[in-house]
This record gives C-alpha cells, sequence and structure tokens, in this order.
C-alpha cells in the first residue's frame, strides 16, 4: 500500500517527521489496506503538492475502476469535476441536488447554458447565432480564437449551430458545455448567482 501511494522509500521513517502531504498520502495507504468496497474520504488532496494531487486523483480513479465507491467529501470545486462521476451538494444540511453534473446541470432551467465553440472564425459564428432569438449572449473570448455563447433552447441551439457551420463554412476544433462543471452549478444553485432550479 506504501509504494501504491508513492511512499515507499519513506517506509522505514517516523510518520512525526512526514510533511502534510506525505501524511495524507498515508492515511489513504491506511484506509485502503484492508480492501474495502467503500471509500469515505475527507479532503483527501489538502496540503498535496500539484503532483500529489494528480496522483492521488489517478490512484482514485483506478480504485474505482476496480469496483470501489469512492466518496470524496471536499470545498475545491475543480478537484471535485477532476474526481467524480456523481455529485450530491449540501447547502444548510440539505441535499439541493444531486447526480451527474450534466444532468443536475439539464434541470437548472432558471440559467441559460453557456457553449463554448473555438473555431476559425469566431466573429462570424458569433454575428450569426446572435440573430437566433433564444441566445441572449454571444461574446467573443480567448484572443479571438472562440466565442461563448449563452442560450435559453440548447437542443434548438445545437441544430441551428450546424446549419451555421455549414453555411458558413466555418472551421470548428470543439463545441463544448462551458457550464457543465460543479463550480458552475454551485454558484447556480447555491451561490451568488443561485435560488433554484
Amino acid at each position: 500500500m506504501l509504494e501504491r501511494v508513492g511512499l515507499r522509500d519513506a517506509a522505514t521513517r517516523r510518520i512525526a517527521g512526514y510533511s502534510k502531504g506525505m501524511r495524507q498520502r498515508i492515511k489513504l495507504a491506511q484506509a485502503i489496506c484492508h480492501d474495502p468496497h467503500v471509500l469515505v474520504l475527507d479532503e483527501p488532496l489538502n496540503g498535496l503538492d500539484p503532483m500529489g494531487r494528480a496522483e492521488m486523483i489517478d490512484l482514485f480513479k483506478h480504485l474505482a475502476h476496480e469496483g470501489r465507491h469512492v466518496i470524496v467529501s471536499s470545498h475545491i470545486l475543480h478537484e471535485v469535476d477532476l474526481i467524480s462521476d456523481r455529485v450530491i451538494m449540501i447547502h444548510g444540511g440539505s441535499v439541493v441536488a444531486e447526480g451527474s453534473i450534466r444532468a443536475v446541470r439539464g434541470e437548472i432551467t432558471t440559467q441559460p447554458l453557456q457553449v463554448l465553440v473555438r473555431c476559425d472564425r469566431p466573429q462570424v459564428v458569433a454575428a450569426r447565432v446572435f440573430e437566433l432569438e433564444h441566445v441572449v449572449e454571444a461574446r467573443l473570448v480567448d484572443d479571438n480564437t472562440g466565442v461563448l455563447i449563452r442560450t435559453r433552447d440548447a437542443s434548438t441551439f445545437f441544430s441551428e449551430l450546424g446549419k451555421i457551420i455549414l453555411s458558413t463554412d466555418v472551421e470548428v476544433e470543439m463545441v463544448m458545455p462551458a457550464d457543465e462543471n460543479v463550480h458552475a452549478v454551485y454558484d447556480y444553485l447555491i451561490g451568488t448567482g443561485g435560488g433554484g432550479s
């Protein structure tokens, strides 16, 4: 287990001499040494350097692929995105959302869906999509390499976007939702932009 958490070289050292990140790793080794089916981890990435975080996230994913359930409690929302395929959001002692981030985001009808389109001519795409009735914003981003679009009707938008791309001969690199992440969903439901779904 020490090897699995990257502490084999420190196996003969006293735990009292370990750094905070090393102590997090030894706690994880203790948690998995009896081969549990369910792991409950509270802020397991706290104190780890970026390389250590990446290694632990990889280990969590590997444990999940082995058939284990890895339950992580964390307030670092971008890390939750990296680790989780399902989330439970709790606010004031009550569950406000649970499920996959995509499913939870899909139920938030009070906020327009944000879509990022990276392409060779984002100005053309921005001008054309802004003509659509359900589009509330089309803003150029990333040094004019993309356009961020907010729409109130996702299914109609994606259908219309395909027609726009074909009719304008724009070369598209990527089309992806820009707010299907834990931070955006948390903000919509609980944060300053929130208020319900």
